[in-house]
């Protein structure tokens, strides 16, 4: 069986290599999209790229990938290689859609005491931003993730001597925010952020978004591949509706740019492909 899943991911992988090549011609391009459209060719599409194809939601992308995720998010490779680049202080330089970030937050942060971190990591965010933005001495930056970054996390924050950097895996405790960060993780939750926000009741004052993949078409769900070592399913979601959503609990969006660094390729939809990631700055007014 193992073997069937190792020839069945090799033929997924190299099938995914050419459909890429071929999405950046035009005339192939085009054709592509011209039989996915179809039932039949989306059939046959789909079982020639198998978890390398679009999805309609994440539930449909995380079952079709699931023999061959090698754990995912969950995977100890993954969570591992986020503690040693923390390790060797790699994650502290500022990506490029940092400093959009760092505008926003510049005249703010004296304000800000209660931070939440929605899938940070091991505290990545934290070491990053802490070099460029001055916290307050009483604030509290409080990361929520997966049990097993959360270990790795607070070990880090042991061995660097940290206490304003807290961990949970309890949603619970995003009460009473002066800021909610979702970097890079907004993409991994099946549950649309305005959705989770609702609910709470003590809402944050300000929001951060960032890297996050957004299109102005249906919202569509994919596999993202690391090479080949983690495969974690993704959903992207519709600007518009997102923005919408945000404003009918009363946040407006004050800033908007591109993380320019991130791009997703859709191989069996080329058009949908997101050529830059997008971050976005709300305030509730």
């Amino acid at each position: 069986m193992e073997a069937k899943i190792r020839l069945r991911d090799m033929q997924i992988v190299r099938t995914a290599k050419v459909f890429r090549v071929l999405g950046t011609i035009g005339y192939s391009r085009r054709l592509i999209e011209g039989i996915e459209r179809t039932r039949s060719g989306a059939a046959i599409f789909g079982c020639m790229l198998g978890y390398r194809r679009s999805f309609r939601t994440l539930d449909e992308a995380e079952r079709a990938v699931r023999p061959y995720a090698k754990g995912g998010h969950e995977h100890p490779v993954n969570s591992a290689l986020q503690f040693e680049l923390n390790q060797f202080e790699l994650n502290r330089v500022a990506k490029p859609s940092d400093y959009a970030a760092f505008y926003y937050l510049r005249d703010r942060i004296p304000c800000i005491k209660k931070i939440f971190d929605m899938g940070g990591n091991v505290g990545n965010l934290y070491y990053r931003y802490r070099d460029y933005l001055p916290l307050r001495p009483d604030a509290i930056w409080t990361v929520y993730d997966l049990p097993d970054n959360i270990l790795r996390g607070r070990a880090l924050a042991s061995e660097k001597n940290v206490d304003n950097l807290q961990f949970t895996d309890d949603l619970q405790q995003a009460e009473g925010l002066d800021l909610l960060i979702v970097s890079g993780a907004l993409h991994y939750f099946d549950k649309p952020l305005p959705e989770f926000i609702e609910n709470i009741k003590q809402r944050p004052k300000y929001i951060l978004i960032n890297r996050s993949p957004l299109t102005e078409g249906p919202e569509f769900a994919v596999v993202q591949d690391y090479a080949g070592m983690i495969r974690v399913a993704c959903k992207v979601y519709n600007r518009s509706k997102l923005v919408a959503d945000f404003k009918r609990l009363g946040y407006e969006v004050l800033g908007e740019w591109q993380a320019a660094e991130l791009g997703l390729t859709v191989v069996d939809r080329p058009s949908s492909s997101v050529g830059a990631y997008t971050g976005l700055w709300l305030e509730q007014l």
